[in-house]
């Protein structure tokens, strides 16, 4: 879950690298996951207010991150702190019409 939904995860050995990715959809309206790396803890999570996707990392010293929004812009690397970024979201159909259940 802290992967897919929250988005975080180690991109390189020993969470030197990170990707923060989330995944919102369903009736989610937030999700946040935590990791405690050797460099410090880092997190990511979203939430949704109103029309916007609200994105949150914090990245530990040292360290750097991919940030790849689910707007289909392309990937951002950032350094270690905490980043906020938002972009336009309007929640997808539920479910996906590519799960078929028989």
């Amino acid at each position: 879950m802290h992967r897919t939904v929250a988005g975080l995860a180690a991109a390189g050995p020993g969470w030197r690298r990170l990707r923060i990715a989330p995944v919102p959809g369903g009736d989610l309206t937030w999700a946040k996951a935590a990791h405690e790396t050797p460099y410090g803890r880092a997190e990511a999570g979203w939430r949704i207010e109103g029309g916007t996707l609200v994105v949150e990392a914090l990245i530990p010293p040292n360290t750097r991150a991919e940030v790849q929004l689910p707007d289909g812009s392309d990937p951002l690397e950032i350094g270690s702190g905490r980043h906020t970024f938002r972009c336009p979201y309007t929640a997808p159909a539920w479910p996906p019409t590519a799960i078929r259940h028989p």
